[in-house]
């Protein structure tokens, strides 16, 4: 709908810039490898993705994008290997990760990652999720710990983000408790501290609700960087408990998204035949050459998951294997599911 945030920014964005607004046609998305050629076609130069859109856009891509500039993502963790993957189609593109929230008006911080023909070692340099970056002016993240919400965390330390800044939506439309848990005072300053920092003749006083210092409690889990930047590393309702243990999913899909043989991949928590809560993870496998040792010939099978199963079997027990070597044995997945492509909602994240 219109009244979707990226909506606005998508098209508005563009127009206001004087720019070609290009939009591409289901079989232009859908068609493996031909959002890219589409892209180099009509030159596109700026483009606003989720990571899962991002490699929908890199799968079985060969076509080089070389008018491609500026790639912004937001709506999900950005990897390195997207990160790469990209790249490999574009070298001139700046790729920017952006943070934020439909409650925090859209964006609020960003990461540059310097282009391949800028600086074809800059990746190199990061980590395996990239940054969310430092707050933009009159934001401020605040990594704060779970455990008790008084202090905010140490560097590398886990803990939820909040979001400090003058610009937040007033709350969610006729549901107060909501609006009370997310919306929350700044108990990190005292309550005066802004009562004589707006002059009393401000014209647009009569329509003011007074000095606030407010956070948006984000529920996204993330630790700061020695350099300041933020990094977001998933959602504290990601984190599980199986059978006793804690587990965090976020972790698990980190180290799958390692895997070479693996494309996008997505760990959920399933119901298993008798309701006992079991991890599943789905991965797409990649169709480069590499993966050809690890599949199997199968039969004609009506389950189109059935054959998948049978197909990759080899890479299942591979990938399997290797999470047991990155992950203590309650966190590897029981069940490995391989998929042609991942679903994506309407907002072009993962559907779930």
């Amino acid at each position: 709908g219109i009244a979707h945030d990226p909506v606005q920014r998508d098209i508005f964005t563009p127009l206001f810039l004087g720019a070609q607004l290009l939009v591409p046609t289901a079989d232009d998305i859908g068609t493996p490898g031909r959002l890219a050629e589409w892209m180099a076609e009509n030159g596109a130069s700026v483009t606003h993705l989720t990571p899962a859109m991002g490699q929908l856009l890199s799968a079985q891509a060969t076509a080089e994008i070389p008018s491609l500039h500026h790639a912004f993502f937001v709506g999900d963790v950005l990897t390195k290997r997207d990160c790469l993957r990209l790249q490999s189609l574009a070298r001139n593109v700046f790729i920017v990760n952006m943070y934020g929230t439909t409650e925090t008006q859209r964006s609020v911080s960003y990461f540059e990652v310097a282009s391949l023909a800028k600086d074809p070692q800059f990746l190199q340099t990061q980590k395996d999720i990239i940054p969310a970056g430092q707050g933009m002016l009159d934001v401020q993240l605040l990594v704060v710990n779970r455990n008790d919400r008084t202090q905010t965390c140490g560097v590398g330390e886990i803990g939820e983000i909040y979001v400090r800044a003058g610009g937040l939506a007033e709350g969610y439309l006729q549901l107060p408790d909501m609006t009370a848990e997310k919306f929350l005072k700044n108990w990190f300053v005292e309550e005066g501290h802004w009562k004589d920092s707006v002059p009393s003749d401000a014209v647009w006083k009569d329509f003011w609700l007074g000095p606030r210092d407010r956070m948006y409690r984000t529920g996204d889990l993330g630790r700061y960087l020695p350099n300041g930047n933020v990094e977001c590393s998933g959602r504290a309702d990601n984190q599980v408990k199986i059978r006793g243990f804690r587990i965090e999913l976020g972790e698990i899909d980190t180290h799958l998204s390692q895997h070479k043989l693996v494309r996008e991949n997505v760990t959920l928590v399933r119901r298993d035949k008798d309701e006992e809560p079991t991890l599943v993870s789905y991965i797409v496998p990649q169709t480069t050459g590499d993966v050809d040792g690890l599949v199997s010939d199968v039969g004609e099978e009506d389950d189109e998951m059935v054959k998948g199963l049978k197909r990759y079997r080899k890479l299942i027990r591979d990938v399997r294997e290797y999470l047991k070597t990155k992950l203590p044995s309650y966190a590897v997945p029981t069940v490995i599911v391989p998929l042609n492509r991942m679903p994506l909602n309407p907002n072009g994240k993962v559907d779930k």
